[in-house]
């Protein structure tokens, strides 16, 4: 045997980006079993300068601010994976709110009491991007109404917070969003 052949091999010299890269596509995380189907729809929504929301401002308490966004965030996620196929992402930046009603600090002790009528009805104006395997592929700025709100008997009956406002939501995917599903 030729003594070059007995020395010790090198192993190839691989660079750091080569190994997380490597890593990357073996993190469980990135990896999808074949077979597997892939993860419902979803919705990630900001709420862009809510002190000039309608119902933003500085009557409200902080918590009463964060119970309601986080509401509003559940509502679009919920409508997104009826919705939209499984792997969208629709993110929406909520530009305007007016939730249904108005406070009417006469009619109650404590001043938190929200009288529904007529001409209270809610409203939103949202900009959304829907995203499809990370590409763009549907967007627009509209602002929702329902004029109606009470009218509808399923959220009249509703006992849930936000009840008006996720008739509305529910509203528009189904408008928007009509056989978006496959």
């Amino acid at each position: 045997m030729h003594p070059s052949m007995l020395a010790p091999m090198r192993a190839p010299r691989l660079s750091i980006l080569t190994l997380l890269a490597a890593l990357a596509a073996s993190s469980p995380a990135s990896a999808t079993p074949a077979g597997a189907p892939p993860s419902p729809a979803t919705a990630r929504v900001n709420f862009l300068a809510p002190q000039g929301y309608v119902d933003g401002n500085l009557e409200w308490s902080s918590v009463d601010q964060r119970l309601t966004f986080e509401g509003l965030s559940r509502l679009f996620d919920r409508e997104a994976r009826r919705a939209l196929p499984a792997g969208t992402v629709i993110e929406v930046d909520i530009l305007a709110l007016d939730l249904a009603g108005k406070i009417d600090p006469l009619a109650s002790r404590t001043g938190e009491l929200r009288v529904m009528r007529a001409n209270t009805w809610p409203s939103l104006t949202l900009r959304y991007r829907l995203l499809r395997d990370g590409r763009v592929v549907g967007r627009g700025e509209e602002t929702l109404r329902s004029m109606n709100y009470l009218m509808n008997p399923r959220a009249a009956r509703s006992g849930e917070p936000l009840r008006y406002e996720r008739a509305m939501i529910a509203d528009w995917f189904r408008a928007r969003f009509a056989g978006a599903e496959g």
